[in-house]
């Protein structure tokens, strides 16, 4: 029995998942990649491949296995069949996952060689005879194997090529692949974490904006940030990957688990982060340059600074602070100083507290540091104190403006503003509480959870919410 890797073994590209790896560990790598890969592809395909794995490795306990194609090396072998594995990936990847296999041998690309398709089939057909091996692959180019095959086994897939397939082999199987479709390509966009770009929104509420234009405009901001964010989330999660994978929670992302191709992934990636930033400069030079801010930002921190002691949750404030100034941006709504100083330390409080859960959940491991990040689990009650530090400051911040000149020039019953204070401090406070909790507490605030995305479903932060809505109603 012959098995293909990429795609049909594991979910996913070995060759996709090295550059990834490579950008991950090495991030300055980025501007010599185009370089690197111009002059690996002089020797072709092959070439590339052989310089991606000379340069990372990618453990095989990091990788997305197919349950179902295991189980069938796991029969083949149990009925006495030699296994081996055949790939277009490069051999130095594909060697570990023959050992993992317990496979007889492999056959990989070798630099020279880009074993895929035609050439596969031959290496094949030369090393077992015409006829002489069964096949499981996943692709149309594996139609030249099946051909040689003699019998062919499918994964994953589709309704044409599954028909070409049984016209090759009137006793073809088909065994599943790692699942995935439409639901799991939008899964990937991460659309709940659209919900924070309704901070493009704030501006115009706190200058009592009430023109129904400008609240259109903000309306386009938010669409192109929601596409520029996507498109991060995606390279986010493809440099993410290996972390991704032996996470509790994240390893059910749908790039991590295998549901979502990673090549498409980036090309959607891609012209999500292009279309966002065209819709915006279309809509504003000024709030094309915010979006533009928040994309740098974005992939820094995806490259290099979530790996950053603090400055990663600095990285996430400013984010959202970003946002904040693209919406006023877009609408030329001057930005009180009081009111970016409340929101970088309210949202400094927020990103804190996500750090938070994570060290929780760490604790709880009993493992002493987190993957691809830079905290210990001995650093839980320092970053308890600094959230705590940081959601205080707001509040005093806010207390300060509600003092200022400015605010009674402002609201008629300004004295009424007071009234938010209490409810921001109980928020944050219960926030914070929930995060700490243990993992065997029901009332805690979910590890993997976004503490705005987890106030959405939230009864608590709603009544909150309305609270300060009708606080700041009735001060106008």
């Amino acid at each position: 029995m012959v098995v293909d890797v990429d795609g049909s073994l594991i979910g996913g590209d070995l060759l996709i998942e090295g550059i990834a790896r490579l950008l991950s560990v090495s991030p300055l790598s980025l501007f010599a990649l185009p370089f690197r890969l111009a002059a690996a592809m002089v020797r072709g395909r092959a070439g590339l491949k052989r310089r991606i794995a000379e340069a990372v490795s990618l453990p095989p306990d990091t990788l997305a296995w197919n349950p179902a194609v295991l189980e069938e090396i796991a029969d083949a072998q149990a009925a006495g069949r030699s296994v081996w594995l055949a790939s277009a990936s490069d051999a130095r990847a594909v060697s570990p996952l023959a050992e993992t296999v317990g496979a007889a041998g492999y056959l990989a690309s070798d630099g020279r060689t880009n074993l895929a398709g035609e050439a596969k089939a031959a290496a094949l057909a030369a090393r077992f005879g015409e006829r002489g091996f069964d096949y499981i692959g996943n692709e149309r180019r594996d139609l030249a194997v099946w051909k040689r095959a003699r019998r062919a086994i499918g994964v994953g897939l589709g309704a044409d090529l599954a028909r070409e397939v049984r016209a090759l082999d009137g006793e073809a199987r088909f065994l599943p692949g790692l699942g995935g479709g439409p639901r799991d390509w939008f899964r990937a966009l991460r659309p709940h974490q659209w919900v924070k770009n309704v901070l493009v929104f704030v501006p115009l509420a706190a200058a009592h904006e009430t023109g129904a234009g400008p609240y259109l405009v903000a309306a386009g901001v938010f669409v192109a940030l929601s596409a520029v964010a996507s498109g991060a989330y995606l390279l986010n999660d493809l440099l993410d990957l290996p972390h991704d994978r032996g996470h509790p929670a994240k390893r059910h992302r749908p790039m991590a688990a295998g549901k979502a191709p990673l090549l498409p992934m980036i090309g959607l990636g891609a012209a999500l982060a292009a279309g966002g930033l065209a819709l915006a400069f279309w809509l504003s030079a000024a709030a094309g340059l915010w979006v533009l801010a928040y994309l740098a930002v974005t992939c820094a921190y995806s490259l290099s600074l979530k790996r950053k002691i603090f400055i990663d949750v600095t990285a996430l404030a400013i984010l959202y602070a970003v946002r904040v100034l693209a919406g006023a941006a877009a609408v030329s709504v001057p930005l009180s100083p009081w009111l970016l100083a409340f929101f970088l330390f309210l949202f400094l409080a927020l990103a804190i507290v996500k750090r938070q859960g994570e060290l929780r959940t760490l604790r709880g491991s009993g493992r002493p540091a987190s993957g691809g990040r830079a905290y210990l689990a001995e650093d839980f009650p320092v970053v308890v104190a600094l959230g705590a530090a940081s959601g205080f400051a707001s509040v005093v911040i806010l207390t300060l403006y509600i003092q200022s000149p400015e605010t009674g020039a402002r609201y008629a019953r300004p004295e009424l503003l007071w009234l938010i204070c209490p409810l921001l401090l109980y928020w944050l406070g219960r926030l914070a509480l929930l995060a700490g909790r243990g993992e065997d507490d029901s009332k805690r605030l979910p590890d993997n959870d976004d503490p705005l995305v987890f106030s959405l479903r939230d009864r608590t932060s709603w009544l909150v919410g309305l609270g300060v809505l009708a606080a700041f109603a009735a001060a106008l």
